[in-house]
């Protein structure tokens, strides 16, 4: 058993699937230290609890035969959940030796639900839902490649000179890593790609929900896009709602499959769990490098297919001509 708190915040995402064999190509590339999201996943699979929605999104642990284990705000609890609707000592997940799985409420204040529904005890099954206060989760069946995924984002998140909210690359990293990542494209003479995400009607968010449901949209934007993107590629909290990522050996039509993936992870998450009535959605401008191009050329064109994207309508990518 692993059990990994993360960053409160809300999101919901599926980890990235198979890609098409340009992409496969492009992430070969990518830095050594890179985990390639694009390569074929490793198929031994292990029983994976992970949270969906809610505040702690990105929490998980594994089971495995034989494992008890309690969740709850306690400190004690196995996989701890902040949510302030979790009791301290919620629900079990047991799983027997022939790998049967049952969830007990723990006599919780609020209740436990599978797929919708109130128990005391149920069999939890792969793919159900799983509801512990105000936190939703879900049992998937998750490959070595998925979790070692998981688990990077989660350290990614972790580490030092972040944007405090998102956990995001802070805007100095344009200035201090950028033109390097540059240089080594123009010698390995690979494309290079930044997408530039805004998040639609962000005002109005903040306007009718608050600003503290605004940070936990920042947030969970942030979380499904680190998802779906490659362990290594640099992803910048540029100000306010935007975000700047850059995919180093992708073209422009590899870039603009990514944002396209990204937006449809956003558009169709459950954001209800975040706040009642709550839609969001993005749009994305996309832009290849040019040889020889500085860096602030290179992302005002992105800026402007963003903004072609928001006068279109919102909710699309639109990509910047080469």
């Amino acid at each position: 058993m692993a059990a990994r708190p993360s960053p409160r915040r809300d999101a919901t995402t599926e980890l990235p699937t198979l890609r098409t064999e340009d992409e496969t190509a492009a992430a070969e590339k990518t830095a050594r230290h890179a985990k390639d999201a694009f390569a074929p996943l490793r198929r031994v699979e292990t029983a994976t609890l992970r949270v969906v929605a809610g505040r702690d999104m990105l929490s998980y642990m594994t089971l495995h035969p034989n494992d008890e284990v309690v969740l709850g705000r306690d400190e004690g609890a196995d996989m701890i959940l902040t949510d302030s609707l979790v009791s301290r000592r919620h629900a079990k997940i047991s799983m027997s030796s022939d790998r049967t799985i049952v969830v007990q409420d723990l006599r919780s204040t609020n209740g436990t639900f599978v797929n919708g529904a109130p128990i005391d005890r149920a069999l939890l099954r792969v793919g159900e839902s799983l509801v512990v206060g105000g936190v939703s989760l879900r049992l998937d069946m998750l490959s070595q490649d998925e979790l070692e995924h998981l688990a990077n984002v989660v350290s990614r998140l972790r580490l030092q000179n972040r944007d405090p909210l998102t956990g995001l690359l802070t805007r100095a990293w344009l200035d201090e890593e950028l033109q390097g990542w540059m240089e080594r494209m123009q010698r390995d003479r690979a494309p290079f790609a930044c997408v530039f995400y805004d998040v639609d009607n962000f005002k109005s968010v903040n306007d009718r929900h608050g600003h503290h449901i605004g940070d936990d949209v920042l947030v969970g934007c942030a979380r499904l896009l680190l998802l779906a993107i490659r362990d290594a590629d640099p992803c910048v909290r540029y100000g306010g709602e935007e975000i700047v990522s850059f995919i180093p050996y992708a073209d422009a039509g590899t870039a603009t499959r990514v944002a396209e993936r990204v937006r449809q992870d956003i558009a169709g998450h459950d954001w209800e769990r975040t706040a009642a009535g709550l839609r969001v959605t993005i749009s994305a401008g996309v832009a290849q490098w040019r040889p020889g191009e500085s860096a602030r050329e290179w992302m005002i064109r992105a800026d402007q297919a963003l903004l072609e994207a928001k006068r279109s309508g919102r909710n699309r990518v639109v990509t910047a001509a080469l």
